[in-house]
């Protein structure tokens, strides 16, 4: 029987306030970002509790207009206390094995990593895909069950939906 897991909006400082928090110590949200005039979204993450960060970003999106990787994320998270790794989930023609890999990764960082997590991508919406492969590797969801959970979160791309429909464990 699946876990059950509520869901509520949060006010982290996030782009687009997408900011989900989920019953049992989960955040899944967009990029931190800076909060006018220019105060580090990474000491209020630490200030509300977050252990671990997970980015699930490519570090090359680094040149993305609207919300490119923030180069010192790593650097601010360590020095406010805060645990961080990076399993990237790119945008990229990835072989449903090598999507596999990757999402089981991260899964396994969101199981085992300390709580609370806040699991993010530029947008949320891998960070969505990444805690529906938790879902269906750890929480005993379907994959159908994960896949509309996640689009109650941020899961909108028709490519990472096709990759949790087929997602194995590796």
């Amino acid at each position: 029987m699946a876990t059950a897991f509520t869901v509520s909006s949060c006010s982290l400082p996030v782009a687009g306030n997408v900011c989900f928090s989920i019953g049992g110590g989960y955040y899944v949200t967009a990029q931190p970002i800076y909060v006018w005039p220019s105060v580090s979204p990474y000491p209020i993450l630490a200030q509300h509790g977050i252990q671990t960060v997970l980015s699930v970003r490519d570090p090359q999106e680094f040149i993305l207009p609207l919300t490119p990787v923030d180069l010192t994320e790593v650097s601010q998270l360590i020095t406010s206390g805060v645990a961080t790794t990076t399993v990237p989930l790119p945008h990229i023609a990835m072989t449903q094995a090598q999507f596999n890999q990757q999402a089981f990764k991260a899964a396994t960082v969101i199981q085992e990593w300390p709580k609370p997590i806040l699991i993010h991508c530029s947008t949320g919406d891998r960070a969505s895909a990444a805690f529906a492969a938790f879902l269906i590797t750890y929480a005993r969801f379907t994959n159908a069950n994960a896949i509309a959970f996640a689009k109650g979160l941020a899961l909108q791309n028709p490519q990472f939906i096709a990759y949790l429909q087929a997602y194995t464990l590796p």
